[in-house]
């Protein structure tokens, strides 16, 4: 693994699974890796990072073969950045919306929020690789499905 691939989760609690049942995907939960570490935005907690080992068994590694080892660093400087930020929990929402009517409604993310699939799309948005591009708001089943990513294993 290096800096930057996207780590996604296919977790194995109720409320992982309701959210792959809701977006038909089978993934609840995206994180990206950085110097060993998984960092993240996370409900009810402050984005940072945390252990792999939290989702050791869980895991499926994506990776960008795009990106140079200058794009690696300046994810890592851009998710550095949003270390101790707050989770959106109004885009949770509207992400909602998305799934279950198929509206996709306007949205202004505040400066510094992410749900977690945003926080690794903005990541790589900041090098300017889009991975998902026409979806301003990725979940992390459209992450999963990007044209740019390579699946390269699993822990």
């Amino acid at each position: 693994m290096r800096d930057g691939d996207i780590c996604l989760d296919k977790g194995k609690d109720w409320i992982s699974k309701a959210i792959e049942d809701f977006e038909h995907s089978g993934y609840s939960h995206a994180t990206v890796y950085i110097d060993g570490q998984l960092m993240e935005a996370y409900g009810f907690k402050l984005t940072g990072y945390t252990s792999i080992d939290k989702y050791k068994g869980e895991l499926d590694i994506f990776t960008c073969d795009i990106l140079t080892d200058e794009n690696r660093k300046n994810i890592k400087q851009f998710l550095d950045k949003q270390i101790g930020t707050h989770y959106d929990y109004l885009l949770l929402f509207v992400e909602a919306i998305r799934y279950l009517l198929h509206i996709t409604l306007y949205y202004k993310e505040p400066f510094h929020s992410h749900i977690c699939s945003t926080l690794a799309a903005d990541a790589y948005k900041s090098v300017g690789v889009d991975i998902c591009p026409g979806i301003k708001y990725p979940s992390p089943g459209d992450i999963a499905n990007s044209k740019l990513l390579r699946k390269i294993g699993s822990i």
